[in-house]
């Protein structure tokens, strides 16, 4: 995964690099400049590459996943670090949960049945951006994130909540009155989680200390409508 990030990064910055060759002479990063509030609808895919082990020891692998649409808001402001360059600092909050991942019969009977919801995903992140023309710019974004695991069925114990990093390539076009349209797309890699007593707690001669863990992965798509003050 670490590879992957680095191979991202190491596009979106040559892409950037391109770009700014290829800018025209009207471009201008003062037109992002300021604090700036915006709406996102976003679409996720999760994939998660979980490990069951149950009371005795026996381990056993697979992957799970489904897509879960989100919104949210986003609070931030841009800063001109020259006539074409800018930077992005921002937090982004999504309120309401998501269903990431669902362990089906996972024990071997059929009470232990579980399905992992994140709550309220929210972190904070930057972003250098390029203006490519008066109105547009593109970025690559870099960030954190937090978020609270429950999980729904018959468990014994709490997943742990877990944080994530981000990183996204997005475009910005924004009009003279302020309002501006964001698209973008991107990934958060999550910490591992882990969850006891998967089918109950058993009982006092023999406790259920069966276990899922797994390192939940999201890539998503999202588009952001706002107002730059």
């Amino acid at each position: 995964m670490k590879a992957l990030r680095t191979k991202i990064c190491t596009y979106a910055i040559a892409l950037l690099t391109s770009v700014g060759f290829a800018t025209p002479s009207s471009a201008g990063s003062s037109d992002f400049s300021g604090i700036w509030l915006a709406g996102h609808a976003q679409m996720n895919m999760v994939a998660i590459d979980g490990t069951f082990t149950d009371s005795d020891g026996a381990a056993s692998q697979g992957v799970a996943g489904g897509f879960a649409p989100t919104a949210g808001y986003e609070v931030g402001f841009n800063l001109p670090i020259g006539p074409v360059f800018f930077v992005t600092v921002g937090y982004s909050d999504v309120s309401g949960k998501a269903r990431i991942g669902t362990a089906n019969a996972a024990a071997g009977t059929n009470n232990a049945d579980v399905t992992l919801h994140a709550s309220d995903p929210s972190g904070y992140y930057i972003a250098p951006s390029m203006s490519i023309f008066d109105n547009s710019a593109v970025y690559v974004k870099f960030g954190q994130q937090s978020a609270d695991l429950k999980a729904i069925g018959n468990v014994a114990g709490s997943p742990n909540n877990v944080d994530g990093d981000l990183w996204a390539v997005g475009t910005t076009t924004i009009a003279n009155n302020g309002l501006f349209f964001k698209t973008e797309a991107g990934a958060v890699q999550w910490d591992q989680f882990i969850i006891t007593g998967i089918g109950g707690t058993g009982d006092a001669d023999a406790p259920n200390t069966s276990t899922v863990e797994g390192n939940p992965l999201v890539g998503y798509g999202h588009v952001s409508i706002g107002y730059k003050f």
